[in-house]
């Protein structure tokens, strides 16, 4: 569905009956502070990538939009049953254990678990879509959703696929796609395709179905740019098994400056504001004291005073 030249209503009427007729959908995201690092360069990170399509055809699952950190993945999938996405996190700890094995790793993957987030609006599933894409450059200020090569986001409105050279994964040797799945019996669809030596994310990902979510690419990229109250919503629900890096935290507080005290800037804060945003800091997204202070400033014995810690 072209939708240029619809209206702002008819816009959203199409993308509505796009996500009833999809579904249902879910956010898997595993734990950073409890397992240990996963990628450690780039031959691991290409692993990462196909096991990523591998895994999900294995449990039947459908994704929208994925991104692998050092320590952690992100998955925005359509499962009929949240047992799949507990499978599928199962099925890839398993295969990713093995490789580092077999590269003179020992990974300790026991915590690699999580319990999938249902996703039961297209509000939701429009946040979390931009939550996943715009973690990587979050955390790392050299890349941004186009840029980073370890998951989907330049397919949100960025880079046309069809620009971006492949090769058919029927088309390789045997040898070849033993090479690049690191196992003798991994059996894939043809219609994959491989470039930079993994499963290009083009040929398994949902990014057309996923680009219909939004009424266009502006409304997308003012998501991506502008909602720091998504980020916030997701920071908290993950809170208690992520630790947010201070990047992460700063935009987390920067939302709740803007939505409870209409301030635009942490530095126009006043001491009473910055107490009200440390406690939702330390009881929300369980930041340290430490890192309070880095990103509000605030004052070190007033912390203490406010969440004792041990000396």
């Amino acid at each position: 569905m072209i939708m240029k030249n619809l209206s702002f209503s008819d816009k959203e009427f199409y993308c509505q009956q796009n996500f009833d007729k999809h579904g249902p959908y879910w956010h898997i995201a595993t734990p950073g502070t409890t397992t240990e690092i996963l990628f450690t360069n780039n031959e691991e990170y290409a692993f990462g990538m196909t096991l990523m399509a591998e895994s999900l055809f294995a449990c039947g699952l459908k994704t929208y939009a994925f991104t692998l950190m050092s320590n952690h993945l992100h998955n925005i999938a359509e499962a009929i049953k949240q047992q799949q996405c507990i499978d599928f996190l199962e099925h890839y700890g398993i295969r990713l254990r093995r490789f580092a094995k077999a590269k003179g790793r020992s990974l300790d993957l026991d915590n690699f678990v999580c319990e999938p987030l249902p996703i039961d609006s297209l509000p939701s599933l429009r946040n979390n879509l931009v939550y996943v894409d715009r973690n990587p450059y979050v955390i790392n200020s050299a890349q941004t959703p186009y840029s980073y090569p370890w998951g989907s986001g330049f397919l949100y409105f960025g880079y046309s696929p069809a620009l971006i050279p492949s090769i058919p994964y029927s088309s390789l040797s045997l040898r070849e796609k033993r090479a690049l799945t690191h196992s003798r019996d991994i059996i894939l669809p043809d219609y994959f395709t491989v470039r930079n030596g993994f499963i290009a994310p083009e040929s398994f990902v949902e990014w057309r179905t996923g680009r219909g979510f939004f009424r266009d690419a502006h409304q997308y990229f003012n998501l991506l740019t502008k909602n720091r109250e998504s980020y916030s919503e997701f920071a908290a629900i993950l809170g208690d098994r992520i630790v947010l890096t201070d990047e992460e935290m700063y935009s987390a507080a920067l939302a709740i400056a803007s939505k409870d005290h209409q301030v635009s800037k942490l530095a126009e804060l006043s001491d009473y504001q910055k107490k009200n945003i440390a406690s939702k800091m330390h009881f929300t997204y369980h930041a340290s004291n430490a890192q309070i202070y880095r990103v509000l400033k605030i004052d070190k014995a007033m912390l203490q005073e406010m969440f004792p810690e041990a000396r």
